[in-house]
């Protein structure tokens, strides 16, 4: 896990990757030149951006993943202020299969797909859903779970969202790393 007192550690990334409907994550102190391509042509920028962006790992065979879907759709429309992007983190998973799968789901936000787990491996990420949120210089901010419990409707912290309305609201981050719930990234 992210410690404070481990050394910056800074990265350039750059993918293409296809991408559907959602968002991604990562597990490092800050980043540098981070972008996904969406549908090889459109750049999903997520350091240096204009806003702070949530990285969210998903998977649509994970029970927790999908009960989180719906709230993390409408965090996605409460704070427009932050970029939520999804990223499917599933070993061979076709693009095709996550379109099926979203196809119902109305998502607010893209989702791009992981299927050689290299945005996984950089954010270190560990389960789906696993969420990040990044500042505008690139910093981590919060790295952990939606909530305290996999499914949002029973959970008593809603670290997300906390996270959310503080730096919104030019707080500092009670809870900058939690527990993150649900199913692993199979590597």
């Amino acid at each position: 896990m992210l410690k404070k007192s481990m050394k910056k550690f800074i990265f350039t990334l750059a993918l293409a990757l296809t991408t559907l409907q959602s968002n991604a994550a990562i597990i490092i102190d800050k980043i540098s030149g981070f972008s996904l391509t969406k549908n090889s042509i459109q750049t999903i920028n997520i350091a240096h951006s204009k806003t702070p962006s949530v990285i969210i790992f998903l998977s649509k065979d994970c029970p927790c993943s999908k009960a989180n879907l719906d709230y993390l759709n409408d965090l996605s429309v409460q704070f427009k202020t932050f970029q939520f992007i999804g990223v499917h983190s599933k070993i061979g998973t076709r693009s095709e299969e996550i379109a099926q799968y979203l196809q119902d789901k109305k998502l607010n936000f893209d989702v791009v797909n992981d299927n050689d787990l290299k945005i996984a491996d950089q954010f270190k990420a560990l389960k789906t859903p696993h969420v990040f949120v990044v500042s505008t210089a690139g910093e981590i901010l919060y790295n952990g779970g939606v909530t305290n419990t996999t499914s949002p409707a029973n959970a008593k912290e809603h670290f997300l969202k906390t996270t959310l309305l503080e730096i919104q609201n030019n707080q500092a981050v009670t809870h900058q790393e939690t527990r993150t719930l649900g199913c692993f990234i199979t590597r």
